[in-house]
């Protein structure tokens, strides 16, 4: 019996095979679209325990047990800040709130000095009537005080009441209360169950990509997968570091001060450093408004002062962070300018809230080294003409030890390369051989 060798597909099937492939990849990605941010926020959670994972394994743990310890860290920590920072976190709104709903009032009687003052400036060399310019735009100020003004706690209380009172108010209160509660507690054990199995069976995935590319490729999928390795981990590692050490800073600086509500604005401080460019920027709003109208418990200092004195303080925490922090802890593996960082977490939190504003910069990142890897190969040129090195997890002696060796090394092989361009060619030795020898005497 003869066994036929299969027939080799054609150029067109091949073609139409692929096409149908990503049409079904991304009717799947539509059909799932809903399980994909919590899907991402299950692999972001698995890829920041992949080190403790991968030393307990190291140890001697099972993947498994590794795998569930990481869970049960999770656990732990959300416990724990429920017990210790929940009750103070309590406290602090509500002393924001009852701050921030003062913010109307003390807007109108800065409006009444202004007008009682009859203060007239110069500005460029014209003269402007202070009094006159903020009765013009009163009724824009009107506007904006009826929408910045909170509703009390009474109104809120009557509110509720009033829904409860409605017909079949009680029962759609409850429904949607035990829905929401319902959601909250399944979408959370989902999160616990995805991100169990992304951080036991991730390390499969580089596996499986190298044999699903052909050999001859296989080298420049590691080199690259090396790379995107370095971005994201740059990236995970600098965020942890600096939510917390700007949390800790901005907390320790604002009770240092007497602002009110230290704790949260420094908690918020933290969590808002996700948001690249953006996320300072919107916590020292609310950080000046509070020392703005409530002032320093203790500072002998007006509202003003104390509001700049505040105001100063976050923008040398934010330029400290920028010229110190940054280069120090994330190095240079994003490599991206500012403003392309602030569009992406602009169009992220667009289209996926605050996990896309969150990842955006590494996205970029990652989309940045595969276009220049596309660019190279499309150019002919050599993808990875240098190593890409994790410097800033190098100390900074070793850092420059680490520059000093690339030179040499780029000056040996420069220096290598014009040393054998200047040597002589060097003779074949079965050309010596069959060549007569000279006469050892010279003749007469």
């Amino acid at each position: 019996m003869t066994t036929s060798t299969p027939p080799v597909w054609s150029r067109e099937t091949k073609v139409i095979v692929t096409v149908i492939m990503l049409a079904i990849a991304v009717i799947l990605i539509l059909l799932a679209r809903s399980v994909l941010p919590l899907l991402a926020l299950a692999a972001v959670l698995a890829y920041i325990f992949q080190p403790v994972v991968g030393w307990l394994v190291r140890h001697g743990v099972p993947r498994g047990p590794a795998a569930g310890l990481c869970i049960l860290i999770i656990l732990l920590l959300v416990a724990a800040a429920s017990g210790v920072l929940v009750p103070a976190v309590i406290d602090g709104v509500r002393t924001l709130y009852d701050i921030l709903v003062r913010l109307p009032d003390v807007l109108l009687q800065a409006r009444n000095s202004l007008v009682a003052s009859g203060a007239v400036i110069e500005i460029l060399g014209v003269e402007v009537d202070v009094p006159e310019v903020v009765l013009s735009y009163e009724e824009e100020l009107r506007q904006a005080l009826t929408q910045l003004r909170a509703p009390a706690v009474a109104e809120l209380v009557n509110y509720v009441i009033e829904g409860i009172r409605t017909a079949g108010g009680l029962f759609r209160t409850a429904a949607g209360i035990a829905s929401g509660m319902v959601t909250v507690v399944f979408s959370s054990l989902l999160l616990l169950i995805y991100t169990f199995y992304l951080s036991k069976d991730a390390y499969q995935l580089r596996p499986w990509l190298s044999n699903v590319v052909l050999p001859p490729y296989r080298e420049e999928l590691d080199e690259l997968l090396n790379r995107l390795g370095i971005v994201w981990r740059s990236f995970f590692r600098g965020q942890i570091v600096l939510s917390l050490t700007v949390g800790v800073v901005t907390t320790v600086a604002m009770v240092g001060v007497g602002l009110p509500g230290a704790l949260v604005l420094g908690i918020l401080a933290g969590l808002l450093e996700v948001l690249p460019n953006l996320g300072p920027v919107l916590a020292l709003i609310p950080a000046v408004l509070v020392a703005l109208i409530q002032g320093s418990t203790y500072l002998p200092l007006t509202n003003l002062q104390f509001a700049l004195l505040v105001l100063g303080i976050y923008v040398l925490i934010q330029q400290l962070e920028n010229n110190i922090l940054v280069p120090r802890i994330m190095g240079y593996s994003l490599n991206l300018h500012p403003l392309i960082v602030l569009i992406g977490v602009v169009v992220g939190a667009r289209f996926a809230g605050v996990l896309g504003a969150f990842l955006a910069a590494p996205v970029l990142a990652t989309l940045k080294v595969l276009a220049m890897y596309a660019l190279a190969k499309i150019t002919d040129q050599d993808p990875f003409p240098a190593p890409l090195v994790e410097t800033a997890s190098l100390p900074r002696r070793s850092r420059r030890l680490a520059r000093w060796l690339e030179r040499q090394k780029a000056y040996l092989a420069t220096w290598g390369q014009a040393r054998a361009k200047a040597a002589p060619p060097k003779a074949d030795p079965a050309v010596e051989a069959s060549q007569p020898e000279a006469a050892s005497e010279p003749q007469p």
